[in-house]
């Protein structure tokens, strides 16, 4: 796997303590490492400033409790797992508790115990030898409890060594690719099983002789022909072969045996006595098709080319491009089946979500096909910790914005996100539906307007783009909402309505991000001096709903674009990509880790405000020395900056530039005022960033889902997936395609600038001329639309040099007209008479 890094908590110096029956972790230090899982250990010993010897280290997921801690050491089972878990949550919480036994001398026999090692010269054992001779002790453990102990009740065979002395019979282990002599299997297709991977480890050519239910024999196929007993082994087993081969002798045969009840491979011969081909008769396309399943699951353009070679490579197994396109169809297929099941469990994920996060919302609405069942049309989920938090401590904006599935089944994936008191985004709900239209976002903003009490939506404030559905929803259920259209959007939609067009950036982001009245004329007066056709298009699009000259004060943010929500979709690539069930597990479990992380954040941030502020005051200090400071009275000041004076109300939190009131921090003229005074600029900061808020906003955790084998049956009947469309051979865009003024790496056309130079004419349009027809030299139309079919073919006569120039040009051209017209008719008749 790709090397990648993982957020360690570690908990130190502490210990577990149980009350009433709840256990937690007291007292203690508390570290955050950011490393590869693999450095772990040497972090944390680096980080204590102490060895890792005599501590017990226990770890659990940030969506497990104190019940599911779990023991480990380096290179233990464990240690794996979390490993693995690490790959999907990238966080981890760590708790180490000294172990009061270790350096407690040993019993009066006189052995040394692990203290004497302790007190002893150090010097000879290093940490990590003593973790990994721990992990040695707990494999070795681990490996004589397996095979002493048979943890499975219907493997366990039915007498004891001490109870029976026959014989014993050893098991295949799956996926090994070994076969032996004596091996035992429950079914025939167990060993088919075990053929298979045979196959693939030793990329022997084999193929199935004999086939029932009772037996089954595999021979080599790389010989053209096999003459072979129909009894293949004698009644006692005792290998004695009766076949004649012709060639290779390889041969393996398992039966069925009554006295065990278990099929037995009771003769085995694996030499082979001929060349290996590369085929491989026993890989069909199904078993092509379960070897890809997870890389097409993954990623399913998987061209049929490279699991053909990535077959030779790994297997060495030659196979055909058409048998890959089979295979790959049947993984396509297992992946629908697996996209089905997800549909028909929807209503009983729906009760598990409500029963782990009551309080929640989650609404499944389906349409009825036909025959009478029901079809999936659109789910929404908002969960309780989410809603509480954003009603409660987030300031009232969000921005709503919808993004497509990756999956065969069409539709949408609509999310709503907020702002916390750090300016990051904060997801607060989400839907799937089919199509983005009118009805399916009025249908998402009555969820909304019911689960965050907007009621009409006075007091918020929304930003999306120009979806006209979205607005005229918007319009319909929240009439007194604050709608902010994204600008980013308009500009995109102006790019694209004048394609030939340089539009400069900065002429139109000046008019969107122009705090005050004066500002937004000055940049629009700019942008109609550079073309009028595109002033008139930016005032047809009413940009007073995306400049902040016009934008209210009551959300204190100072936003124009829809970013933030856009930001959060493409953090969804990976899981628009997976079956409905999955998906939003994945966007649950992600809200859970965004969660955990902003809460370690925010708790380790000491300042009385967030970071958020620290950064803005940091720059506007810049611009300090640029402003000049005039007292009038009363808490007013007047600050000159660049010959231009602003009104400064330190007792109402006021400036005339508005940027104080609309971002909640003080701007740079009240600033200046603040400094000259000798105040503290955080006391004139809006409450919104308090880090107090901030640690609110992430101190309601969302409670973990149990999985689908937990599921209770909801009773109701099962939903079935919507109809799909039918699949294109063309390989299937995931991305959305960029504006040329978003990717720095998307080049403009030639000849689409401002500046660019015209293409260069070669040839002269026919606008404005009269065309002769090559064919019967009339004019007015050409040889391909002459309607005298029929006619031969008109050749005017050749002029000598000089003629239809000098003074009589005009004539000599009339006269040369009708002599044209003379010759024709005269080689007509010629021509006629001559037949």
């Amino acid at each position: 796997s790709d090397p990648f890094e993982a957020c360690f908590t570690l908990y130190h110096k502490g210990k577990f303590e149980v009350k009433d029956g709840i256990t937690s972790y007291q007292g203690g230090e508390i570290v955050d490492i950011v490393c590869p899982p693999e450095m772990m250990f040497t972090k944390f010993s680096e980080s204590i400033g102490s060895s890792l010897y005599g501590q017990r280290i226990w770890y659990k997921l940030p969506d497990d409790d104190f019940t599911d801690l779990k023991l480990m050491c380096n290179g233990d089972a464990m240690y794996q797992r979390l490993i693995e878990a690490l790959i999907w949550t990238k966080a981890a919480e760590i708790f180490m508790e000294k172990d009061d036994d270790i350096g407690a001398s040993g019993d009066g026999d006189g052995a040394s115990g692990r203290g004497d090692r302790v007190r002893g010269d150090t010097a000879h054992n290093s940490d990590s030898e003593i973790l990994y001779e721990d992990a040695q002790v707990e494999h070795n453990l681990a490996g004589f409890v397996d095979e002493d102990e048979h943890h499975n009740d219907e493997l366990t065979p039915q007498n004891s060594d001490c109870e029976d002395n026959g014989p014993r019979y050893q098991r295949c282990k799956k996926g090994s690719g070994e076969l032996k002599l004596g091996q035992a299997f429950d079914s025939i297709s167990e060993f088919k099983e075990a053929v298979v991977d045979y196959a693939l480890k030793s990329g022997c050519n084999v193929k199935y002789t004999r086939w029932g239910l009772v037996k089954s024999e595999v021979r080599c196929a790389v010989v053209s022909e096999v003459e072979s007993d129909n009894d293949g082994e004698d009644g006692n087993g005792d290998g004695s072969d009766k076949n004649q081969h012709k060639g290779c002798r390889f041969r393996i045969y398992c039966s069925y045996e009554k006295s065990v009840r278990m099929f037995l491979i009771k003769t085995f011969e694996d030499e082979h006595s001929c060349i290996s081909d590369g085929y491989s008769k026993v890989i069909k396309d199904g078993i092509i098709a379960k070897l890809f399943l997870n890389d097409i699951r993954r990623d399913p353009t998987l061209k049929p080319k490279f699991m053909q070679e990535r077959l030779e490579e790994k297997y060495k197994v030659i196979t055909s491009p058409d048998q890959c396109r089979k295979a790959k169809k049947k993984a396509l297929m297992m992946i629908q089946d697996e996209h089905d099941e997800q549909f028909a469990r929807l209503k009983d994920y729906k009760v598990e979500v409500l029963k782990c996060n009551p309080d929640s919302t989650v609404e499944i609405e389906t349409a009825t096909n036909e025959s009478g069942f029901e079809i999936f049309d659109r789910i929404y989920v908002c969960l309780a910790a989410l809603k509480r938090t954003w009603i409660e401590y987030c300031r009232p904006i969000f921005g709503i914005d919808g993004c497509f599935l990756k999956t065969s089944v069409q539709g949408q994936f609509l999310a709503a996100v907020g702002r916390d008191s750090n300016n990051q985004l904060f997801p607060v709900a989400w839907a799937v539906v089919q199509v983005e239209n009118t009805d399916s976002w009025l249908w998402f903003i009555q969820k909304l307007k019911h689960d965050l009490k907007l009621l009409d939506g006075a007091g918020f404030t929304l930003i999306s783009d120009r979806q006209k559905g979205l607005i005229n929803a918007v319009e319909q259920e929240l009439p007194r909402v604050e709608h902010r259209m994204c600008a980013r959007h308009i500009y995109g939609n102006l790019r694209r309505a004048f394609p030939g067009k340089e539009l400069p950036k900065d002429l139109f982001w000046a008019i969107a991000k122009s705090f005050n009245i004066g500002d937004y004329d000055v940049a629009l007066k700019a942008l109609k001096n550079f073309d009028v056709r595109v002033y008139e298009a930016v005032m047809m699009k009413n940009p007073e709903n995306c400049s902040r000259a016009f934008f209210s004060f009551t959300p204190v943010c100072e936003d124009v674009s829809n970013n933030f929500s856009e930001s959060y979709n493409n953090t969804l690539n990976t899981a628009r990509e997976m079956p409905l069930v999955e998906m939003l597990e994945t966007v649950r479990r992600q809200a859970m880790i965004r969660m955990d992380m902003r809460r370690t954040k925010a708790f380790r941030w000491q300042a009385k405000y967030s970071e958020k502020v620290a950064n803005t005051i940091k720059a506007e200090k810049k611009h300090l020395f640029d402003c000049r400071v005039i007292p009038s009275g009363n808490g007013i000041y007047e600050v000159g900056e660049n010959n231009h004076a602003h009104t400064v109300n330190m007792v109402e939190k006021t400036c005339v530039c508005r940027r104080w009131s609309m971002t909640g921090i003080p701007c740079r003229h009240a600033l200046r005022v603040i400094l000259k005074k000798k105040l503290d600029p955080l006391n004139y900061v809006s409450h919104w960033y308090l880090t107090s808020t901030w640690r609110k906003q992430y101190c309601n955790p969302i409670l973990p889902v149990n999985g689908i084998n937990f599921w209770r049956s909801s009773g109701e009947p099962t939903i079935q997936p919507p109809p799909r469309d039918v699949p294109q051979p063309t390989k299937k865009e995931k991305k959305r395609f960029k504006g040329k003024n978003e990717s720095p790496k998307k080049k403009r056309k030639k000849g689409k600038g401002l500046e660019a130079e015209k293409e260069k004419r070669i040839k002269l349009s026919i606008e404005g001329r009269t065309s002769t027809c090559g064919r019967c030299g009339h004019r007015g139309h050409n040889s391909r639309k002459c309607p005298n079919h029929g006619c031969p073919v008109y050749r005017s006569r050749k002029q000598p040099l000089g003629v239809g120039q000098g003074e009589g040009a005009s004539q000599l051209s009339q006269n040369s007209n009708l002599g044209g017209n003379i010759s024709f008719t005269c080689s007509y008749l010629l021509d006629f008479k001559g037949l």
